[in-house]
């Protein structure tokens, strides 16, 4: 069986992850997997909210509620319930009585709506959506024969293919064949790997350091993001620091060369380069060596310009070059007390520590 699900609708189940793996919350909820879906504006299941004349943030504030009332924070392991199971079965039947070939976040939205029992069904109860009203926004053919039956192989296999394993592989989630298990998800999860969410294999860690001098103009380059500044770094490329270190820790987590080795100071064709560009290159260098990007975490040391007010871009620029949603990417500013070089005011240093996860082999 093939099942096959849309960006929006991946984005949403790893986003619902990331939300409980967050809460610290050791089952993957459906109002989990609600909160996946609301997560980005500009999608399809918030532009059919929208229409309903509901407000998204609403339905974030009634779900966070139910959730904080039924879950305590634990170990940082998933457990598939049996509820989310069924909604993204749910969610692949209702796909399907619309002849689509994929399944959308939409699908899952109507999948949340129809069982007023889940987490996701009450919250959404709570606001005025129902499973009709978002089924009359959504074109559908006649119903597939059989949709309402489903065995214990078929719903693990929508739900491994969900999670971005092959539709044979309900092993992989630990799935003991009964449809009351839950299926176990080892922590953390929030992995991409050319967009689809995958189970995670062993990690490997790297460092990455870059330092560079001040100079009169502007304006600053860091982490993608062009701050207003009376200096500029210095550098044979752009001089953003904040990419170069981080450049350097995920090909050194995947022992895959350095960014002197990718990006030589003697070539001409690297003079002003733009950073970014260069690390999604490297990006693409340890996806090649079958490694994916799984966090970032970033400290820059500098008496200015105060990183504070930039921060948020910088980990949207990161992320996207990086492949991994901003919450994967952290983004620190220390100063040096005054002492030193940096002290001084001469220049910056940047330290990135970057964590990387083999990508699972499939069928």
């Amino acid at each position: 069986m093939s099942v096959r699900f849309d960006s929006a609708a991946r984005k949403a189940i790893e986003r619902a992850m990331i939300e409980a793996e967050t809460r610290r919350h050791s089952t993957l909820d459906t109002g989990h997997l609600l909160l996946g879906v609301v997560a980005v504006p500009e999608s399809p299941a918030v532009a059919a909210l929208v229409a309903l004349g509901i407000d998204p943030q609403r339905l974030r504030d009634a779900t966070v509620r139910l959730l904080d009332a039924e879950f305590a924070a634990g170990p940082l392991a998933l457990e598939i319930s049996p509820a989310t199971d069924d909604a993204l079965l749910r969610a692949y039947q209702h796909s399907l009585e619309r002849d689509a070939a994929e399944v959308s976040d939409v699908d899952i939205l109507f999948a949340c709506a129809q069982d007023a029992a889940t987490t996701a069904g009450m919250a959404l109860e709570d606001v005025g959506v129902t499973a009709a009203r978002i089924a009359a926004l959504t074109p559908r053919a006649a119903s597939v024969p059989g949709a309402g039956v489903a065995n214990p192989g078929f719903v693990s296999a929508v739900t491994a293919a969900a999670f971005g394993a092959p539709a044979s592989a309900g092993a992989m989630l630990g799935n003991s064949g009964e449809t009351g298990a839950p299926r176990r998800v080892s922590a953390p999860t929030r992995l991409m790997f050319g967009g689809v969410p995958t189970l995670p294999g062993p990690s490997r860690s790297g460092i990455g350091y870059d330092s560079h001098r001040f100079e009169p103009g502007g304006p600053l380059v860091l982490g993608g993001v062009s701050i207003p500044s009376e200096v500029r770094l210095v550098g044979h490329s752009d001089g953003d620091a904040v990419a170069h270190a981080i450049t350097d820790a995920i090909l050194g987590a995947a022992a895959a060369g350095d960014i002197g080795e990718m990006f030589a100071d003697t070539d001409p064709v690297n003079r002003g380069r733009d950073s970014l560009q260069m690390l999604r290159a490297a990006v693409e260098r340890v996806r090649a060596s079958g490694f994916v990007v799984q966090q970032v975490d970033v400290t820059v040391v500098t008496e200015r310009p105060k990183l504070a007010p930039y921060r948020a871009a910088m980990r949207e620029s990161l992320a996207d070059a990086l492949g991994v949603g901003p919450d994967a990417v952290s983004v620190k500013g220390k100063t040096n007390e005054g002492m030193g070089w940096i002290g001084r005011g001469e220049g910056l240093a940047c330290m990135a520590v970057a964590t990387l996860v083999s990508t699972p082999t499939s069928d």
